[in-house]
C-alpha cells in the first residue's frame, strides 16, 4: 500500500466521520452541491479556462485549474447556503437513524470528492508516477474517469489520460 492509497482511506473516513456528525439532510444537501460543482466545471470549464490565460501558460494546467476553481467556487455558494439551512436541522435535534444515513452519505461524498480527483490528476502528469501505477485503490476511480470521458465535453475529455 502506497501514501496514496492512505490518503485515499482518510479521505474517506473523513467524510464518513462528518457525515455522521452533520447527519442524513445536510449530507444530501452537501451531495447535491457536489454533483452541481463538477456539473458546472465539466460544462464551463473551457470557457472558464479562457480567464485563466495570463496564470498557466500551459492549456491542460489552465484547463485543470479552471475546472478545480468552478468546483470550488460552487462549493463555497452551496456550503454558505448550507450554513443557513443548518440552523433548521439543529432545531430538531440528531436522531440515530439520522447520523447512520448522513454516515453513509458521507462515505458516498468522499467517493464523489476522490473521484473528483482522480479526474483532475488525469490533466496532469501524476497517473504516470510510480506511486500512482502501483495505488490499489486508484483504479476503481480512474476505470470510472475513462468510462465517463465519454460524457463529458471533448475539450477536457481529451486532456485526461491515464497511461
Amino acid at each position: 500500500m502506497v501514501w496514496i492509497d492512505i490518503a485515499v482511506i482518510a479521505l474517506l473516513a473523513i467524510y464518513s466521520i462528518t457525515g455522521m456528525i452533520r447527519g442524513y439532510s445536510q449530507e444530501v444537501y452537501s451531495l447535491t452541491v457536489w454533483a452541481i460543482g463538477i456539473v458546472v466545471a465539466w460544462f464551463f470549464s473551457h470557457d472558464f479556462a479562457i480567464l485563466l490565460l495570463k496564470f498557466f501558460g500551459s492549456p491542460t494546467t489552465r484547463l485543470a485549474a479552471s475546472f478545480v476553481s468552478l468546483v470550488l467556487i460552487t462549493l463555497f455558494v452551496g456550503g454558505i447556503i448550507n450554513m443557513l439551512l443548518a440552523e433548521n436541522v439543529k432545531k430538531t435535534g440528531l436522531t440515530f437513524l439520522d447520523r447512520l444515513g448522513g454516515l453513509v452519505l458521507g462515505f458516498g461524498h468522499g467517493l464523489v470528492a476522490a473521484f473528483a480527483l482522480v479526474v483532475v490528476a488525469g490533466l496532469t502528469p501524476l497517473p504516470k508516477d510510480r506511486w500512482w501505477q502501483e495505488s490499489k485503490y486508484l483504479p476503481p476511480f480512474q476505470s470510472l474517469a475513462t468510462f465517463v470521458k465519454d460524457t463529458i465535453p471533448s475539450t477536457v475529455a481529451s486532456s485526461i489520460n491515464y497511461h
